[in-house]
């Protein structure tokens, strides 16, 4: 797969503070369970919930409060991956239904460190109860090649990976539903990232 997309200019900075591509674990099945039903209460859809243009059947969550507590436990999760510390951007969790994708995109600079992480599925008979929603990236690596990664994230499973630097995507999905949060953090450097701190931009594609 060829990438022809253009990265912010704060990609180059992955040099000094490298983010690997990896399947991570930080919930529980329980605490995933309980995550996507969460995510799913119909209280919370009419408070927090919004609708997305680029997903019509999705529900969107910005920065809802209901994650706050799981963020920072993403947060402690990944710090042994890096070999820097980091410091929380923004969140950004989303309800997808049947026929959504993901085209391939890369991030902008607020997601230099970013996680996916799946809550759960509802399952129906094209996406049987077991199927999981496969996530893919391209790892641009050290020496000019490329090398595509894809997980099949069980309730649970998240991938750390680049933001700004490795583009990623999902094809179609065939389920009833899918919940997925996006965790987004940046290097406790204000020199490079200070713009970044406390992000109030617009919306990541995810």
């Amino acid at each position: 797969m060829q990438f022809y997309g253009q990265k912010p200019p704060i990609a180059e900075a992955y040099a000094q503070f490298p983010v690997p591509i990896a399947r991570i674990n930080p919930l529980s099945p329980e605490d995933a369970r309980r995550g996507y039903e969460t995510l799913k209460d119909p209280d919370n859809i009419k408070t927090y919930g919004e609708r997305d243009k680029s997903y019509p059947s999705a529900v969107c969550f910005y920065r809802a409060p209901f994650l706050a507590e799981t963020a920072a436990a993403v947060a402690a999760h990944i710090r042994p991956h890096l070999p820097f510390d980091i410091v929380e951007t923004y969140w950004y969790a989303r309800l997808y239904g049947t026929g959504d994708k993901l085209a391939i995109h890369v991030d902008r600079g607020a997601c230099f460190v970013s996680v996916s992480l799946c809550f759960g599925y509802d399952f129906n008979e094209l996406f049987p109860e077991g199927s999981a929603w496969a996530l893919g990236a391209l790892d641009q690596g050290t020496g000019g090649g490329q090398r595509e990664i894809t997980y099949n994230l069980k309730p649970g499973e998240g991938m750390l990976y680049p933001g700004c630097l490795a583009p990623h995507w999902r094809d179609v999905f065939l389920g009833k539903l899918c919940g997925q949060a996006f965790f987004h953090y940046v290097p406790d450097d204000p020199r490079v990232f200070g713009e970044f701190f406390n992000d109030q931009g617009t919306r990541a594609q995810e």
